[in-house]
Parts: C-alpha cells; sequence; structure tokens
C-alpha cells in the first residue's frame, strides 16, 4: 500500500508539473513547452515543431541583411525580439507560400522544385528581430528531424551545417509585408 501511494503522488506531482501549455488558435492545437535552463520556448502543432529563441540569443550571423546577397547593399540596423505564438504561426503560413507556391523570394532568390523536402520534414529555429521600418522579421532556420546532433542541443543553440543538400536550409519571413527573401539551402559537399 505504502509504495501504491507513493506512486500516485509522484504520479500527480509529474502531471501537475507538467509546463506545457496547450493553445488552440483558428481550431488548430499548439503546444508551447520551456526549453530547459533557457529562455527558448518549443512549439508543437500537427504541421511543424520548432524552437523560438529568445531575443538575447542571437543567430550565428547576420542573416536579417540582405547583404548576403549578390549584389552588395547596405547593412540593416535590426533589433531583436522575441516571436510570440501568433507570430510564429504567420511566418510558417509565409513560409509554406513561399516554398510550395510563390517558388520565390521578394529578392528574386528562386526556391526551385526539388530544393528542399516536404516542409513537415524539418525541425525550425525561429530568430526574431525588428529592422529600421519597425517591420518584425522572423529567421526560420531549417533542419531534417532525422539529422543527428549529439554535439549540442538544437533546443539552445544555432544549427550551423556545412553541406548537407536539401536537409538543411534557412529563409527570412517579414511578418509585416508577409514576404520571405534570404532563401539558403546548403550545398551537397563532396
Amino acid at each position: 500500500m505504502k509504495h501504491f501511494v507513493l506512486l500516485l503522488i509522484v504520479l500527480l506531482c509529474l502531471s501537475s508539473c507538467s509546463k506545457t501549455e496547450k493553445y488552440q488558435i483558428n481550431g488548430v492545437e499548439y503546444a508551447m513547452t520551456p526549453v530547459d535552463s533557457s529562455p527558448n520556448y518549443l512549439v508543437e502543432s500537427p504541421s511543424f515543431s520548432g524552437v523560438v529563441f529568445d531575443k538575447q540569443k542571437r543567430p550565428y550571423t547576420d542573416v536579417f541583411t540582405l547583404r548576403m546577397l549578390v549584389r552588395p547593399t547596405q547593412e540593416e540596423k535590426v533589433t531583436a525580439f522575441t516571436p510570440s505564438l501568433e507570430e510564429i504561426i504567420e511566418a510558417e503560413k509565409i513560409l509554406k507560400r513561399c516554398v510550395e507556391i510563390d517558388k520565390i523570394g521578394v529578392d528574386s532568390m528562386e526556391i526551385w522544385d526539388g530544393a528542399i523536402r516536404e516542409l513537415p520534414l524539418y525541425r525550425r529555429q525561429y530568430f526574431g528581430a525588428i529592422n529600421g521600418k519597425g517591420q518584425k522579421l522572423i529567421w526560420i532556420n531549417c533542419f531534417s528531424k532525422e539529422s543527428d546532433f549529439i554535439k549540442f542541443d538544437w533546443r539552445t543553440e544555432a544549427v550551423s551545417v556545412d553541406d548537407g543538400g536539401d536537409w538543411f536550409f534557412n529563409i527570412v519571413t517579414n511578418i509585416d509585408t508577409h514576404e520571405c527573401y534570404g532563401f539558403f539551402r546548403n550545398s551537397i559537399g563532396g
């Protein structure tokens, strides 16, 4: 009997200590779970899952400006922000439209057929920034759910991989203009 009571107490504690919050938005259920020992949170839905990084954590490179394009442009000043669940949902809508329908970014970067695999096969990392015009940008770093990142935790560190082909890509979405730009897919290597 003592073991049963102890087990019951442990199970009750575990179920009440869950930090996952569930939301229903437009008929879709989303779960948000804080990532242990970080200010980041994991977002899960039937169609995507990824980690929203806190504004204090910066990507490994300047991903929000257009300076990575062939034509030189002036570097844009941005201020980091932590995207909300609603902003992540909007960024996902923009990503899906850019990749599956438009197949081109506002910067004329083509997303050709076969460039990447189906979107549900990727995990995401989301980093937010506000540009000089006050527009909210979300950089979405995508990588295969089948990837094995043993050396670090993708929930707390930005994933940067050399090569890997269509299993790794990233893009910037502008929440205010509903546009995307800066599509980049890793090379195959060799």
